[in-house]
């Protein structure tokens, strides 16, 4: 009759499968906890944009193909305005809450090409390649616009408005290095805040 029992493997034979199993699992293992921790350490935890760490990275990249090829590119930095008082009338969890929305209404005035990070605290960067002053303004005009139709903060049981203060810069135009273009856009966007705010500044030459 048939046996009961289960058939027993030879200890051997155990020993031989799990050795040939076992790189294979170790191996997807590792790839799956590298691909879980390249995600991490090029995105921001909160908005799930790109942090700055890896902004830069493309920007070097991006600049120096801009460079060869002799295409334009273009850098926008967006800051969030009257965001800290967000944080100081409905507190942290809203204020977060608030720039997750942002974040979401920027990617959505992004192309597949373009690149949108996280810069730090409430600023938000957009790489545009191959794309020249024209084409970046209609990008910041989009942007300023839809933040400043948006209501944050409706799910919450509240209508919060913001705006966006712009800096755009475009490389040769401005900047012939990453390192330029970060600045032109940094201050063209101060510019904007310093004029009052809710706005679009491109920087111009002269400015340097």
């Amino acid at each position: 009759e048939p046996s009961s029992r289960q058939p027993r493997l030879a200890p051997t034979v155990l020993r031989a499968i799990r050795m040939l199993l076992e790189p294979a699992a170790v191996a997807l293992d590792n790839a799956m906890q590298l691909k879980r921790a390249e995600a991490l350490s090029v995105t921001d935890d909160l908005t799930r944009l790109y942090n700055s760490r890896y902004m830069n990275q493309v920007l070097r990249r991006e600049t120096k193909r801009a460079s060869r090829s002799g295409r334009p590119m273009s850098l926008l930095f967006i800051d969030m305005d009257g965001f800290k008082q967000v944080n100081d009338v409905h507190g942290h969890l809203c204020g977060s809450k608030a720039l997750v929305e942002a974040a979401g209404l920027i990617r959505g005035c992004a192309r597949e090409t373009d690149v949108v990070a996280r810069f730090g605290g409430d600023e938000f960067s957009l790489i545009l390649p191959d794309t020249g002053r024209e084409g970046a303004v209609s990008v910041a005009t989009r942007i300023r616009e839809r933040v400043a139709e948006h209501l944050f903060l409706k799910t919450d049981g509240l209508t919060v408005r913001l705006t966006a203060s712009v800096g755009v810069a475009t490389l040769p135009d401005v900047a012939g290095s990453a390192e330029e273009l970060i600045r032109a856009a940094d201050k063209a966007m101060y510019k904007v805040k310093g004029a009052g705010k809710n706005g679009i500044h491109v920087a111009e030459e002269e400015e340097g």
